[in-house]
């Protein structure tokens, strides 16, 4: 059975594992990839033992109020998450189930939305188009006034 390059092409944008070169012996193609999900009509309810997290955590380390959003399996996608951070900026990674990046992101106390329910935070549209949020920084404002080292002198006492 010959293998089409659309049939490899959407069997490894759902993440299918095989979906590169077909190697001899293993089934290909449509029916293959039929197999490998059957029985999981439920979006996975078993976290994944291989589950390897350290770029979805460098990220998370390396940026401000990172969000994450659970978005969900598709004809065309597998289950994928994508990571907010508080300027906008994003980034999209499969991963094997929910319950996997759930018990992920509860281990390090990152926030989970559900990305069908709740939709995408506006910053990153903003992102997109360019608009970044103006940061102030505690070293961009001015003394504090009741500071006694850089405030104004106290007012003269009446006596």
């Amino acid at each position: 059975m010959s293998v089409g390059l659309g049939d490899r092409l959407r069997a490894w944008l759902r993440g299918e594992p095989g979906s590169g070169s077909p190697s001899p012996g293993r089934g290909t193609g449509r029916a293959a990839g039929r197999r490998a999900t059957a029985g999981r009509r439920d979006g996975g309810s078993r976290p994944s033992a291989g589950f390897d997290g350290s770029e979805l955590l460098a990220f998370v380390r390396s940026r401000r109020g990172v969000e994450v959003y659970l978005e969900p399996r598709t004809k065309l996608y597998g289950t994928s998450v994508l990571l907010v951070a508080d300027d906008g900026e994003y980034l999209r990674r499969p991963v094997p189930d929910p319950a996997t990046i759930r018990a992920f992101c509860a281990a390090h106390g990152i926030p989970v939305y559900d990305a069908a329910r709740t939709g995408y935070p506006r910053r990153v549209r903003d992102y997109d188009r360019g608009v970044r949020p103006e940061r102030i920084e505690l070293d961009d404002l001015p003394p504090w006034p009741g500071d006694a080292e850089t405030g104004p002198p106290p007012p003269p006492s009446e006596s």
